[in-house]
């Protein structure tokens, strides 16, 4: 699958002394990377959305964690480890929703000790080193899984769609919020490769406009015939027969096939449920959370007011000091789903709990 893009959202330094990312609060005005080369820098710019996409901050972590540990100076194996396990706890909390942080973390912290375990003879120079080529290594690898795994997800995308359909999509789960190609806009990239001119309608999503800046922003640039619409404007549009298929990412599945994804999904997808339009939810197995029965278990990040009040805005659009409730995500309920799209196949959200996970 050919990439319309020329940059990935997130990169590891040839060194590996540095992350570089696309800073996507910019977007869409200006294109910006940042060189990230400290475990705080790493921290604020997933808190503050500089880098976003649950895939997309798991790769971001595991990065952060490498050039953490290439970075830090010592001749000590357990100084090593100490750092490394702080580095690992501090970023483990950046954002609590999405589940690929805390998978690829754990993952780092697998390979840390495994490695660790075949270097018991060796000197600690020596072992420091392999530690060091071993996190890179994995880290490295996790987003070039993460790429073919886009890759055979937007294939099962594919497979859904007819030439000119209409897709409404919600939030961004592109090439911005993975390492190449994107999850939900997957597909359609593949469709618009093959001639099947899809028509997209953007939600704008609110109140952060990841959709208005952010996936209006890739399909413009990949050529795609893309509309946006107010979040409020779904409805009208399902009503008049325009939308075929809904598409959306996904930050956590739980066991019983309940969905955390951006605020507003739920609502899409009662609307789109009432309309019978079909509402798919792509998600790599990393997103998967077996652990978590129900959508009840998934702890919902709370964000500041502002972000309602003022974010975007050249002037304040509440009266000040209006009380504010801004949740990141909501829940939405496996019965209103038709599929969970994975690299994997297309599963019925009541099979999810069958899902056999990689490492």
């Amino acid at each position: 699958m050919k990439s319309f893009f020329p940059y990935d959202s997130v990169e590891l330094s040839t060194n590996g002394r540095e992350v570089v990312i696309l800073d996507q609060t910019q977007l869409p005005t200006q294109e910006k990377f940042l060189h990230l080369t400290t475990a705080e820098q790493i921290f604020y710019s997933i808190t503050r959305l500089k880098v976003r996409g649950a895939p997309a901050i798991g790769i971001a972590a595991a990065f952060g964690l490498a050039m953490c540990v290439n970075r830090f100076r010592t001749r000590s194996l357990q100084a090593l480890e100490k750092e490394f396990l702080r580095v690992k706890h501090y970023l483990y909390i950046s954002r609590p929703t999405a589940v690929n942080l805390m998978w690829a973390l754990d993952r780092m912290e697998r390979c840390f000790y495994a490695t660790k375990q075949g270097l018991e003879t060796a000197d600690e120079k020596h072992a420091i080193e392999v530690i060091r080529n071993s996190l890179t290594a994995e880290a490295r690898a996790i987003k070039t899984e993460d790429v073919k795994m886009c890759e055979v997800i937007s294939e099962y995308g594919f497979s859904l769609l007819q030439p000119g359909c209409g897709i409404l999509t919600h939030c961004n789960a592109g090439h911005l919020a993975v390492s190449k190609f994107g999850t939900a806009l997957g597909p359609i990239y593949m469709a618009q490769q093959q001639g099947f001119s899809p028509r997209v309608f953007c939600d704008e999503t609110r109140p952060l406009l990841q959709g208005a800046r952010l996936t209006a922003y890739e399909l413009t640039k990949a050529g795609i015939d893309v509309t946006l619409v107010c979040d409020n404007m779904a409805a009208t549009l399902m009503a008049q027969g325009k939308v075929d298929f809904v598409f959306v990412g996904c930050d956590r599945v739980a066991a019983n096939g309940d969905v955390a994804n951006k605020i507003g999904t739920c609502g899409v997808a009662i609307l789109a449920k009432y309309y019978k339009v079909p509402l798919y939810v792509f998600a790599p197995t990393s997103t998967v959370d077996l652990s978590c029965k129900s959508g009840d278990d998934i702890v919902i990040e709370e964000r500041p007011a502002f972000e309602v009040t003022d974010m975007y805005y050249s002037k304040p659009m509440a009266p000040k000091g209006v009380k504010v409730y801004n949740p990141a995500f909501d829940i939405t309920p496996a019965a209103l789903i038709a599929g969970i799209v994975t690299e994997k196949g297309i599963i019925k959200p009541r099979d999810i709990k069958n899902l056999k996970k990689g490492k």
